[in-house]
């Protein structure tokens, strides 16, 4: 689990800034989105003396003005710190999925072709495929392709195209840490949806780790609806999360 997370939290930190307030604890917050993905507390792994990081957490999004979100792995959630979650104000929005791959059964489309992110045109529709399929317009698009450019020089990370005929139809992101080869950013051009060019993706993905001796692994969000699809597609559940969100004593920006 805490290689799954390590690999979950050095990936989006290319995306957001992290400021551990431990060996185990840690925050993330983003100048450029809102969301809570970017901006969340947790914990490498859950330990006793986890409840006492939860204020420092709290100070973090108050000098930032931002509403608490804590990203906490079920498993390892006891009655005392569940207790003190309750009494702080928090309530559980939603769960996160961390999965690996299982016995993967792949539908590939053979015409789907896969290819690392190289150069500026490639790095344009790697944003754009990214934020048309996740956020449905492009207000962010100098963001993400200044994150991109950043990325193409991180040697634990991929960035991959898939292509019909010359045409970008999909977007993945590989991040690469001990054991761990995570997939992120996994996403269609909406033109291209039914098309198996997710899974093809995913089976390129999935090569690759076994060529470097390291677990496929991925994260859904449950109300995303999506972690059936990954269980059809052999991905099985490793651990599941729980998405805290603190409602009372908000501070506006």
């Amino acid at each position: 689990m805490k290689a799954y997370e390590s690999n979950e939290v050095s990936w989006w930190s290319n995306w957001a800034e992290a400021k551990w307030l431990g060996r185990n604890a840690y925050v993330l917050f983003s100048q450029h989105f809102d969301e809570y993905f970017f901006n969340r507390g947790g914990f490498l792994r859950i330990k006793p003396d986890s409840k006492e990081f939860i204020v420092r957490m709290e100070d973090e999004f108050q000098a930032r003005g931002r509403k608490p979100h804590l990203l906490l792995q079920s498993g390892e959630l006891d009655a005392e710190l569940l207790a003190v979650l309750a009494q702080r104000g928090y309530r559980i929005a939603d769960q996160m999925a961390v999965m690996e791959a299982d016995d993967t059964s792949f539908k590939v489309n053979p015409d789907v072709q896969i290819e690392a992110v190289e150069g500026k045109e490639d790095l344009e529709d790697w944003s754009r495929i990214y934020l048309d399929s996740f956020y449905g317009e492009l207000r962010q698009r100098r963001a993400v392709l200044d994150i991109a450019k950043k990325l193409m020089k991180v040697k634990e990370a991929s960035l991959l195209l898939a292509s019909v005929k010359g045409k970008p139809v999909g977007v993945v992101a590989l991040f690469r840490t001990e054991k761990v080869c995570g997939t992120y950013c996994v996403a269609t051009h909406r033109d291209w949806r039914g098309k198996h060019v997710a899974s093809t993706m995913l089976e390129h993905s999935r090569r690759e780790a076994v060529d470097d001796g390291k677990k496929l692994v991925l994260q859904t969000i449950l109300s995303d609806s999506t972690e059936g699809l990954y269980l059809k597609l052999g991905f099985r559940r490793a651990y599941l999360k729980e998405l805290f969100v603190k409602d009372s004593g908000r501070v506006q920006r």
